[in-house]
């Protein structure tokens, strides 16, 4: 039997001339046709998914996540420690009925981000990153500080700043243990009272869920409503390179929304108090 062929060719009388016509094999078809069908599949999937950017620090890889909303919302939703669970499932389900711009750091689900440079070791916290002497500090607590790992760690940082492009307010998403961080820790003596401008304590309220801010308008407002609050003191702070630092060098309007691990109903009742000062605001 011959193989089959798979071109034929017949003529076509047209203002006469010929033309001749190219058939293909019905497994051309059938696998032209499929890859057609995954292809739509996997467009659909793509824009389901969230919008991911993968950069590098050092030898490894990390991932920026957008989540949820416009990316034109001026309110920007930020996580940069992974293992903060409860920040992260907050946003997720005050999203469910109101999408917001949320942008998270993904890698192995720590709190610390490590990474090789030239078969060195190196590691750093990722809310310590933003100023040149963060991220000396924060190196030297991983254990290794050179140059041109801080010159990695800048540019990746850079990344994350670039998502600050345009919004008029960040609204960070922080989780802590129970005690070893509290709004008490900015009252006088406290470790953080260096950077404390002003502060208000609702006795009524657990002292791990707090708001923190660099916005006087929104440390008021937060006090009518009777939840904890700090101002950060934008002249006289500690320079530990805090994206809270970072903005109130910048004049970037900055709000940490503060919780202990597993105060899930707290923190997204401290999401859902934010989001109304914000919007009062703006009218």
């Amino acid at each position: 039997m011959e193989k089959l062929k798979t071109t034929a060719r017949f003529q076509l009388s047209e203002s006469g001339n010929n033309r001749i016509v190219k058939f293909y094999s019905p497994l051309f078809y059938i696998l032209f046709f499929l890859l057609l069908f995954l292809n739509s599949l996997t467009g659909i999937a793509q824009n389901e998914n969230p919008m991911i950017k993968t950069v590098k620090l050092g030898n490894a890889t990390f991932q920026l996540i957008q989540e949820y909303g416009d990316i034109n919302d001026d309110i920007l939703f930020l996580n940069v420690h992974e293992d903060e669970h409860t920040s992260i499932e907050t946003v997720h389900e005050y999203a469910k009925s109101t999408p917001v711009h949320f942008v998270r750091i993904a890698h192995a689900k720590t709190r610390r981000l490590e990474f090789e440079l030239k078969g060195k070791a190196y590691s750093v916290d990722p809310n310590r990153i933003f100023t040149r002497k963060g991220r000396k500090n924060t190196l030297k607590d991983g254990g290794k500080f050179s140059f041109k790992a801080a010159k990695e760690v800048r540019i990746f940082s850079e990344y994350i700043l670039e998502y600050l492009n345009d919004k008029s307010v960040i609204v960070a998403m922080h989780n802590n243990t129970d005690v070893n961080y509290t709004i008490k820790s900015y009252l006088p003596g406290g470790d953080e009272s260096e950077n404390t401008a002003e502060v208000y304590v609702n006795p009524d309220m657990d002292a791990d869920d707090f708001i923190y801010t660099t916005v006087k308008s929104y440390f008021d407002e937060f006090k009518k409503m009777g939840i904890n609050v700090i101002l950060q003191d934008n002249e006289k702070y500690v320079n530990d390179g805090s994206l809270s630092v970072y903005c109130g060098q910048n004049g970037i309007n900055y709000i940490n929304i503060e919780a202990q691990k597993g105060h899930f109903d707290e923190q997204l009742k401290l999401i859902e108090a934010t989001m109304t000062i914000l919007q009062n605001t703006r009218n």
